[in-house]
């Protein structure tokens, strides 16, 4: 069950949030000192009283959504939401997760990979799947027929364009961005 400490900007705010999330939610409320898994709160995101450690914060508000999450807190709602939405976004933050209204989810960007494509060449990719293989540079010269000296080439062209320190990280993010198959 999640636990819930309530920061209201008033006493008869708090009041009400604690009897809606007591009475008709079933929620689990604790007092300050007391162990908590999120915070709920109306006032402003700089004006909250969240001891160390700092809890998952969920906002009401009727402030941009973005903005609040920009300032740190994990979820913003407008002061309209419904008790189911408010439970739903007290669990989801307490879950970890970032919570906002859906009619903003519009305006978020689109998930996109996390790494841009890093436009390796036919080349660089059969030198890495040969060094995800274990095969060292004189033997990916000869089966590429290629030079040595060309292999250590490519292998620092990979290392540069994977952003990679070693040539076991330069494998590890060719999995990753799917280059490599396992």
């Amino acid at each position: 069950m999640t636990r819930v400490r309530i920061d209201a900007s008033s006493p008869f705010v708090e009041a009400g949030l604690r009897s809606l999330l007591e009475q008709q939610l079933g929620m689990q409320m604790t007092k300050s000192g007391e162990i908590a898994d999120v915070l709920l709160s109306d006032r402003q995101f700089d004006e909250i009283e969240n001891e160390p450690p700092p809890l998952p914060v969920v906002l009401l508000t009727d402030q941009s959504p973005s903005m609040i999450l920009r300032q740190g807190a994990r979820g913003a709602l407008p002061s309209s939401a419904s008790p189911i939405e408010i439970r739903a976004a007290l669990e989801a933050a307490a879950a970890g997760l970032l919570v906002l209204p859906a009619q903003e989810m519009d305006s978020w960007p689109a998930p996109g990979p996390a790494v841009a494509d890093t436009g390796l060449t036919n080349r660089e990719r059969e030198v890495l799947r040969l060094l995800a293989e274990g095969v060292g540079n004189k033997e990916i010269a000869w089966r590429l027929s290629i030079t040595e000296h060309t292999v250590k080439f490519h292998v620092s062209s990979l290392m540069s364009k994977l952003n990679a320190g070693s040539r076991t990280e330069a494998v590890t993010q060719g999995i990753r961005r799917g280059y490599v198959a396992l």
